[in-house]
């Protein structure tokens, strides 16, 4: 009876074997596929926005009765309340907004906001401004005049004073 194998000298039979038989995996068409991806990037002009003119709801009698006075974006100015003894000094708040020439853009502005005289206080609502269709375009040079107005609701009786508020204008690219 001869010796017994080894178990490694079996192992590394076995090993040399496979590696001469074994045929290698050969790739089917339509197995794989490849196309080339493309990337881009673009830099545009930063926006940037200036206040020109605060939007002025002028100066009023104090009423027996709650009223209101709207500043349209165009200027026009309509409500319930007698400001006929103090005509002029109202207008919309204007706006310069740089950015990417021919760009379109949207606006932002608040809901309402609160102004006050120190003690006593009125809300500014109804903010409304020139866009059309929802945004803006920037013209050929990359600028645009941006108007906007608002409702300021008096209170019967307000207080006496000088009210004044901020309300916040954004502006982003499309």
């Amino acid at each position: 009876m001869g010796k017994p194998f080894s178990k490694t000298l079996f192992a590394g039979m076995l090993a040399m074997a496979t590696g001469l038989f074994a045929t290698p995996l050969a790739a089917q068409a339509n197995d794989t596929d490849d196309t080339a991806g493309v990337t881009n990037a673009r830099v545009v002009e930063p926006l940037s926005i200036t206040a020109i003119a605060d939007l002025r709801f002028g100066t009023l009698m104090r009423p027996a009765t709650a009223g209101i006075i709207e500043v349209a974006p165009n200027g026009a100015v309509t409500g319930n309340l007698d400001i006929s003894a103090f005509p002029g000094g109202r207008g919309p708040a204007r706006f310069t907004v740089l950015g990417e020439r021919n760009r379109r853009f949207v606006v932002f502005t608040p809901n309402q906001i609160t102004i006050s005289n120190g003690t006593a206080t009125m809300v500014v609502d109804r903010f409304r401004d020139n866009r059309t269709l929802g945004f803006a375009r920037f013209n050929a040079v990359g600028s645009f005049d941006l108007y906007v107005g608002g409702r300021l609701n008096v209170t019967a009786n307000q207080q006496v004073g000088t009210y004044s508020g901020t309300f916040d204008v954004t502006v982003l690219y499309l």
